[in-house]
């Protein structure tokens, strides 16, 4: 039996992804009841990635300065230094002050004492350690790039496998790029390594991912397992003769098609995840001819 397109599984992940509210959700379709608008899916993904930028860097600012305030503490009470000075200024301060100290030393012992060789020992170690801080960084960097570039190339070969399942899409192109985008942010969330010319799909340890039955899953199965689960697909037999079928389901005498009896009974209608398509449309129809919407 061919499946038709799983508006409720899209309204549950939309609903979930982006909190949309039930008043927000039904704003995503036309008088028609068909999904029209997805400028609000947009500003909603917009605002929490942008969300999530700034409570990483802050959360990264706040590490450094709480790791930089514990280190000057113990600066200060191991040498016995009063100063406002911070960070490297602080370490410098520190070292001028013993070494002036311990300037009535004999000058060849000066190297020798213990205050010296210790303040020494702790800037070489100060300074590793910031080499260190940067090559992971550095190290970092290329990882997100090389990321980047490599998921550019499953993109690329998730949509050609995408386009083989003959998958039914909105007309408009907008709506139909839209759903498309939807997919590729869930593909994005997995690892992938290239083999030759192959792309092997990775769990979070970096080990092939795997069925439940301990099979390996290809890509092509990746793809279609997470397509399936918000697009129908046309049987190859069907492509000619689909548009002649009349739609299942949903007609006037069903008992979910009633017009409403007002706005927000129209809106607690339309939210039940178990309309199809076609009930969607039917309530709108008695609503607007109500005069309700």
């Amino acid at each position: 039996m061919d499946k038709k397109i799983n508006a409720e599984a899209f309204e549950a992940f939309v609903v979930k992804a982006f909190k949309l509210t039930t008043e927000e959700l039904a704003s995503l379709y036309n008088d028609a009841g068909e999904l029209a608008d997805f400028s609000l899916i947009e500003r909603k993904d917009a605002e929490r990635i942008t969300k999530l930028s700034t409570d990483k860097t802050n959360q990264y600012n706040r590490g450094l300065k709480e790791g930089a305030q514990k280190l000057e503490k113990e600066i200060k009470e191991k040498y016995e230094v009063d100063s406002d000075l911070l960070g490297i200024e602080l370490f410098d301060h520190v070292i001028e002050t013993k070494v002036a100290e311990i300037k009535k030393a004999e000058p060849g012992e000066v190297l020798k004492h213990p205050d010296v060789i210790k303040a020494l020992n702790d800037k070489d170690k100060a300074l590793k350690a910031k080499d260190k801080e940067w090559e992971k960084k550095l190290a970092d960097k290329e990882k997100e790039i090389n990321r980047s570039n490599l998921f550019s190339k499953v993109k690329e070969k998730a949509l050609l496998e995408f386009e083989k399942l003959n998958p039914i899409l909105p007309e408009n192109a907008e709506k139909a790029q839209a759903l498309k985008d939807i997919l590729v942010e869930r593909l994005n969330k997995f690892n992938y390594q290239l083999e030759g010319e192959d792309l092997i799909v990775l769990k979070e340890d970096g080990t092939p991912l795997q069925d439940a039955h301990g099979n390996g899953i290809t890509f092509a199965d990746h793809i279609k397992g997470h397509a399936e689960k918000y697009f129908d697909f046309k049987a190859a037999d069907d492509r000619s003769s689909s548009g002649n079928k009349p739609p299942a389901g949903g007609g006037q005498g069903s008992k979910k098609i009633r017009t409403p009896k007002d706005k927000a009974d129209y809106v607690s209608m339309m939210s039940d995840n178990t309309l199809t398509p076609q009930e969607r449309v039917a309530i709108k129809n008695l609503a607007v001819a109500a005069k309700i919407v």
